[in-house]
């Protein structure tokens, strides 16, 4: 990859492959041709939200994230998940980068959109299952 612009193109089909979700917001923010911000809001089928927020820089053609969001939550606004790198909790061990649940914050690598997808894929038919 060698430009922001492929990186967002790379997420665009991905967000635009979700089945039942509606794109609430989708804003990319080319800063230069390595640098640039994203932010995702995808408005499920049952009301639950997934919120992404990216800083990226492109380092030898691999991304980097200066700071990232992936915020997921049911409705009526209840968290279930959120990974970022925020500097706080300095007592996890994978600091910055950690992962609240409803209950806890966790030691969390990054994980990237491809990842987060599939989690709130799993999450929502856990809760459909249930009803």
């Amino acid at each position: 990859m060698t430009t922001v612009d492929e990186y967002f193109v790379r997420v665009r089909v991905l967000v635009l492959g979700v089945a039942d979700a509606q794109v609430e917001r989708y804003e990319e923010q080319i800063l230069s041709a390595t640098r640039g911000n994203l932010r995702i809001r995808l408005r499920f089928g049952d009301q639950s939200l997934l919120e992404i927020s990216e800083a990226i820089v492109l380092v030898g053609g691999e991304p980097h994230w200066l700071a990232y969001r992936y915020h997921y939550q049911s409705s009526p606004a209840i968290l279930v998940f959120r990974y970022d790198n925020a500097p706080h909790h300095v007592e996890v061990a994978t600091h910055p980068d950690h992962k609240h649940s409803a209950e806890d914050v966790l030691a969390s690598t990054h994980p990237s959109i491809e990842q987060i997808l599939p989690e709130v894929e799993v999450i929502r038919g856990q809760t459909v299952g249930r009803n």
